[in-house]
């Protein structure tokens, strides 16, 4: 599948993303802009499971970085065994999913992390990474009025620090559905 290049921007400047692992936010330019967030610099919480499937996850992600889609689905699919309701999981696999073409899929991956959010509720920056992915997805294809709704979502979340990121996303929206 082809992606347009402001899907490919979005993908590439991932590894980008890396530059903000403690929160802060990334220039303005528009190779970040459209960049995923928060995945990455997510607190652990301190159980075997979760321990396990960071060091998995964190794995997942440096392979997603080097172009390695298929080994960090892997070691995703690992991190999800270990701890199957962490939705920082989910979120990386909905956007390495659709790196590999299988927008479905990342989907359903998304939806499926929405609904493990939606039972803990005191999640904070960790949902509003994930509205803010799913308000991406959504705008690339071609749903803005439900993204704009991930996107306030996202910068209504307490401890949010990438507001201004999803207020950029959310003005471009309307520009960067698939074409």
């Amino acid at each position: 599948m082809i992606f347009s290049h402001v899907i490919m921007r979005f993908f590439a400047a991932s590894a980008a993303l890396m530059a903000c692992a403690c929160g802060q936010i990334l220039p303005n330019n528009a190779a970040t802009d459209l960049a995923p967030v928060g995945v990455w610099s997510l607190p652990i919480e301190q159980t075997p499971g979760r321990a396990r499937a960071k060091a998995r996850l964190e794995l997942g992600q440096a392979y997603f970085e080097q172009g390695q889609a298929s080994i960090a689905m892997q070691e995703i699919a690992l991190a999800q065994a270990a701890d199957p309701q962490w939705i920082a999981v989910h979120n990386l696999k909905a956007l390495v999913l659709e790196s590999l073409g299988h927008s479905e899929l990342a989907r359903n991956s998304f939806e499926e992390a929405l609904r493990w959010a939606q039972r803990n509720q005191s999640l904070g920056s960790e949902v509003a990474d994930l509205q803010h992915n799913w308000g991406l997805w959504l705008c690339a294809h071609g749903f803005s009025e439900q993204a704009v709704l991930q996107f306030n979502r996202a910068m209504l979340q307490p401890g949010y620090a990438l507001r201004d990121k999803t207020q950029l996303a959310m003005a471009r929206c309307p520009s960067m559905a698939k074409g």
